[in-house]
């Protein structure tokens, strides 16, 4: 079987993301985003501590608001990550309407993109992406992926 889908690196310097959510997955997002050059916008009516603590950051914007499509404008990728399957769809219908990127944290299907897990160092970056069945064989992989890019054993 081929694969279906291409990975693609793209330069992230001052491109826009705009991230809709403040829990858990968002956070690990913001995480994974802020090891890169984007402009980091959370949007959500509430934030956890651990996302709250990232601000020291100053690529990074916390905006304590629910969703609104005028938070699009402007963007390169959208990240839709709310605890809301009705919200997370409308974003990602507006995010796709727009030509922007969006992944779509609880449906793979309305993703235009696919977050992955991300092992980067100074001079190698790999994405690493499952079939969304089995999100502990994805983690298994980043990790071993990780661990070969801090030794530095390539």
């Amino acid at each position: 079987m081929k694969n279906r889908y291409f990975p693609v690196f793209v330069p992230s310097e001052g491109k826009k993301a705009v991230v809709f959510g403040g829990g858990n997955i968002a956070t690990r997002r913001v995480k994974t985003l802020l090891e890169f050059d984007f402009e980091i916008t959370v949007i959500a009516p509430e934030m956890a501590k651990a996302l709250r603590n990232l601000t020291a950051n100053d690529r990074l914007t916390l905006i304590t608001d629910i969703y609104k499509e005028e938070y699009l404008h402007d963007c390169y990728m959208v990240l839709a990550c709310t605890d809301n399957r009705q919200v997370n769809k409308q974003i990602g219908d507006a995010a796709k309407k727009r030509d922007i990127l969006v992944s779509v944290c609880d449906n793979r299907a309305e993703c235009t993109f696919y977050f992955p897990a991300v092992a980067a160092g100074e001079e190698v970056t790999a994405g690493i992406c499952g079939s969304g069945l089995s999100h502990s064989v994805t983690k298994r992989a980043a990790a071993k992926v990780r661990e070969i890019i801090k030794g530095k054993a390539y």
